[in-house]
């Protein structure tokens, strides 16, 4: 095993952190099988943007108070500090020697990339680069944007959502996740969206706290997750976030569709969760008039094979703009000395939905999916890092203990390293 490294888990658009549903974790058997690495799962805004969400994982890792940044909180209209995290920090001696392993679901893909970029730049004057990152893993990424948010009221001109919609369009992505999960949405505290005004009254149905969420420049700007998640949000921000040279990239992409023979579209597999049918189906044949970003080459079909949230081809790695280079394509059977830094090498995980592979698996993908993590964990403490310093190493393998959390405020949650167990 090459390194002890902690490996921080993001989860994606309306997830959750640990204890915020019960019993019902996000990350299924994430934090249940065997690791030889320290786990920590995190808990970020729900429908905040990339940036804001990279904020509070930073501020996370580290133990501090979220700052969102002078210059980004007066452009976006909210408050620049968010919860204070002081002395339950994952790792509180975060560094270039003790770097961590970054994991990221859907929504989670371009928030460890912008905390990557962040980091590099020294946005909090930490003294931060970009070997704070040994890793960064993407699961189901929305690396490139979804064409789903164009069904979910996103214009396909500019990727905002069109002002004096209301929060009419959030409905069904709420449907969709309380009847995927079998959860009652009014259980998820209140969207963590505090530094905007908007903390949920005790008084208050969910319904009138999402209208007036709906009402504000949150909802019809650009420092939102559905902008993040649009084709146009992603090309700005590949554009911006680069791929480093000094760290090791992987994408897992999903899929669960079959392409019709006469039609060419792409359909919904029959054990594709019920839940996500029609936004498959949507995606499937989603063909946009004129491109929705400036690339020579763009064809809508390329976005049609999906995992019924996220095209397949928005999943590989960074591709609409920027330079990212590609290290190629894996299996279980690549040996880990043959992975590279600053390139990005992908995974197929087809027949898998967007949420087999974490929140709500089929019965029949209950071991598939622990053994994915399994294979995942293995991976990552194969990796060689010859700048990392092996005391810092075990001071942040050892962590913090863990706290007692409430469910409108999850503290963080440390699993220590197991013994492997394949």
């Amino acid at each position: 095993m090459s390194n002890r490294l902690p490996v921080v888990f993001v989860h994606g658009l309306l997830g959750y952190g640990p204890d915020e549903m019960g019993a019902f974790n996000y990350w299924g058997s994430a934090f249940k099988v065997a690791s030889p690495l320290p786990r920590y799962e995190a808990s970020v805004g729900p429908l905040s943007s990339a940036h804001d969400r990279a904020c509070e994982l930073a501020a996370q890792i580290m133990g501090t108070r979220v700052d969102y940044g002078e210059a980004h909180a007066r452009a976006a209209g909210h408050a620049r500090f968010g919860k204070d995290y002081s002395g339950r920090g994952f790792v509180p001696g975060w560094s270039a020697t003790a770097p961590v392993h970054l994991v990221g679901h859907s929504l989670g893909s371009p928030t460890t990339r912008c905390l990557h970029y962040l980091l590099a730049s020294d946005y909090w004057g930490w003294g931060s680069d970009e070997r704070w990152v040994a890793s960064l893993s993407t699961i189901s990424g929305v690396s490139n944007g979804s064409t789903l948010t164009y069904f979910f009221g996103a214009s396909e001109k500019t990727g905002l959502l069109k002002r004096g919609s209301g929060i009419t369009p959030l409905l069904p992505l709420l449907e969709i996740l309380t009847t995927a999960s079998s959860q009652f949405i009014e259980a998820l505290y209140d969207f963590d969206l505090e530094h905007w005004g908007f903390e949920r009254r005790p008084d208050e149905s969910l319904g009138e706290y999402l209208a007036r969420v709906g009402k504000s420049r949150f909802y019809w700007e650009t420092d939102n997750a559905a902008y993040s998640l649009s084709l146009q949000g992603a090309y700005a921000d590949n554009g911006v976030w680069p791929t480093f040279p000094d760290t090791y990239y992987f994408s897992y992409v999903t899929e669960q569709t079959t392409r019709g023979l006469l039609t060419g579209y792409y359909y919904p597999d029959l054990r594709m969760n019920p839940a996500l049918v029609a936004t498959s189906t949507y995606i499937g044949q989603k063909t946009f008039a004129r491109p929705p970003i400036p690339v020579a080459d763009f064809c809508s079909a390329d976005w049609w094979e999906n995992d019924g949230l996220v095209p397949s081809y928005a999943q590989l790695y960074p591709h609409t703009n920027g330079s990212h280079p590609v290290g190629g394509e894996f299996d279980a059977r690549t040996p880990p000395s043959s992975f590279q830094t600053g390139g990005w090498h992908f995974k197929w995980e087809r027949g898998m939905d967007h949420l087999d592979i974490c929140l709500a698996p089929q019965l029949t993908q209950l071991g598939r999916q622990r053994h994915f993590y399994q294979d995942l964990l293995q991976r990552l403490a194969a990796l060689s890092l010859p700048h990392a310093v092996e005391p810092a190493l075990e001071a942040a393998a050892t962590g913090p203990a863990p706290i007692a959390s409430a469910a409108m405020d999850s503290a963080p949650r440390h699993f220590p390293p197991s013994s492997w167990a394949p």
